[in-house]
């Protein structure tokens, strides 16, 4: 009992830490104590000029992580007047390493959530903060269409489009081709010509050759995949597996 009395304490007072003077990393030692026997729950108020702090604090390469998530299966939606990016992934330790990204950046304090699908393989899923930070970007990459919103590519993809960019899209929304030793590209949901520019850039910016293929979709501008053939599955390799986790490198035929 007294054990966790103790640690309640220190939970309480380490967050109070976190608000008054920044950054909190998931590596630290007292919090790796805390995260397994406490649930961590959504944060329920943060105050209006600390959501501004730390919307403005966001690392380059944060931003790059996030362009390739979005390319995948990252989404942004408002929630009031700021917006929060929700993660969904059947993989569980990218899910994880996302999370981890996330808390030492303030912009997560809910635990990831467990979907169990009948007969189909577990969701992993957690949402951010709404922050200014995830407004901006849903300006970004949302439309209204018709009534309806689309993710579209935002106009300064290829300053964001990154090695790092590409592994976090490939980890996301990647599979291997085994048959044809080939990269495939799931970017079902993107416009015909959103599909076309992603091809444009990876070839401008990292000298590899792809092509699109469609597949069924309810759109006819819409459903196609990208695949990168075996002959420049080495370029890839060569540019992202250092960002790759290991569980994922099958995704690049390791």
């Amino acid at each position: 009992m007294l054990y966790f009395i103790l640690i309640v304490f220190l939970y309480s007072n380490y967050f109070e830490f976190l608000f008054k003077f920044g950054t909190l990393w998931a590596s630290d030692p007292i919090i790796n104590q805390i995260l397994p026997i406490i649930k961590i729950r959504k944060r329920g108020y943060m105050p209006k000029e600390e959501k501004i702090r730390v919307s403005n604090n966001i690392p380059e390469w944060f931003n790059q992580v996030v362009c390739g998530l979005m390319l995948s299966d990252a989404n942004i939606r408002m929630h009031g007047k700021q917006a929060t990016m929700s993660i969904q992934q059947t993989h569980k330790e990218l899910t994880e390493e996302i999370w981890k990204m996330c808390f030492q950046l303030n912009l997560v304090l809910s635990e990831i959530h467990i979907i169990n699908r009948k007969n189909r393989k577990l969701v992993y899923s957690f949402q951010t903060l709404t922050l200014p930070f995830f407004t901006s970007l849903y300006q970004e990459w949302y439309q209204t269409i018709n009534n309806k919103n689309y993710k579209v590519l935002p106009l300064n993809l290829d300053c964001y489009f990154t090695p790092l960019t590409f592994a976090f899209l490939i980890m996301g929304d990647g599979s291997w081709d085994k048959s044809g030793s080939r990269i495939v590209l799931h970017l079902n949901n993107f416009h015909l010509n959103e599909v076309k520019r992603i091809q444009a850039i990876i070839l401008s910016k990292f000298n590899i050759f792809s092509y699109k293929i469609r597949t069924l979709h309810s759109d006819k501008d819409r459903g196609y995949i990208i695949k990168i053939p075996s002959k420049e599955v080495s370029k890839v390799r060569e540019l992202v597996s250092g960002y790759m986790y290991p569980t994922l490198k099958y995704k690049i035929g390791f």
